[in-house]
């Protein structure tokens, strides 16, 4: 049965959304139209004009009393019947690590492999498979993290920008004795076409080299995090040269999320 269909009234949820934004038409055009949100299932609290990504989440984690906290970008659509999945991910992560640390949508695992289930219109394609069990993740992408607020993780408030912040949590769990995951909890991303890694990204880059040099290389969604910078600079130049032909392949961000879902539908169990 298509797990973004199926509901699960036995499955309950004490939790928030938290949303860093700076563009409310992206936002009603994506996240509010989620009916977990539109419905008042959970509460959203949107957090404007901070200077980091780790300083917007980090104000929304001493502001919640829920027990599980979504963060999530403001051109995420989340699927009808949406938390249902969540909640049975979190049953299926608890089964075998009651103290997980970090859950996501999508990351790496700790071969490498993507792993993950998402609708990217910047790239113009499903992104990942379905698949029964979470699997331990080296890595998360920034699109929708979640944590269990009782195991004390914050983000790093000098992490600079927004930024790799999915990857220093997962380490941060790591360091804190706690374990990540990747579950089928699909989404649309209803994302621009990434052009470059600019210099925001440039920077967060070079903070997470210092911060965690002693365990050089660092998984990312993008590029490996390295103490030579060549793999980072490898990765910007192709993104250069290929910049036309992804934004050929890519979809208008301004399409309404609601008529994309069937893309995720179309895999199987």
């Amino acid at each position: 049965m298509d797990v973004l269909r199926e509901t699960d009234t036995s499955l309950q949820l004490d939790l928030t959304v938290i949303a860093a934004v700076n563009d409310d038409a992206t936002l009603e055009n994506n996240l509010l139209r989620s009916e977990l949100i539109a419905n008042k299932r959970a509460t959203l609290s949107c957090y404007r004009g901070f200077r980091s990504a780790s300083a917007a989440y980090n104000a929304g984690l001493d502001e919640t009393r829920a027990s599980i906290v979504v963060f999530v970008h403001q051109d995420v659509f989340l699927p009808p019947c949406w938390e249902d999945a969540l909640a049975r991910a979190i049953r299926e992560v608890e089964q075998i690590d009651p103290d997980w640390g970090v859950l996501g949508a999508f990351g790496l695992d700790p071969r490498g492999r993507a792993v993950g289930h998402v609708w990217s219109s910047g790239l113009g394609r499903r992104v990942g498979k379905r698949r029964k069990a979470p699997l331990e993740a080296v890595c998360l992408d920034e699109l929708l993290i979640i944590l269990r607020r009782d195991s004390g993780l914050r983000f790093d408030p000098d992490l600079p920008g927004f930024h790799l912040y999915g990857t220093d949590i997962v380490l941060a769990a790591r360091a804190a004795g706690l374990r990540s995951y990747v579950a089928d909890i699909p989404v649309i991303h209803n994302s621009r076409p990434v052009r470059q890694l600019g210099p925001d990204y440039v920077r967060a880059y070079r903070y997470m080299q210092r911060k965690w040099r002693a365990i050089l290389p660092v998984s990312t969604p993008i590029v490996p995090i390295t103490r030579n910078p060549w793999p980072l600079l490898r990765t910007r130049l192709r993104m250069a040269l290929s910049w036309k032909k992804r934004a050929g392949r890519s979809t208008d961000p301004k399409t309404d999320p609601r008529k994309l879902v069937q893309k995720l539908d179309a895999v199987q169990s």
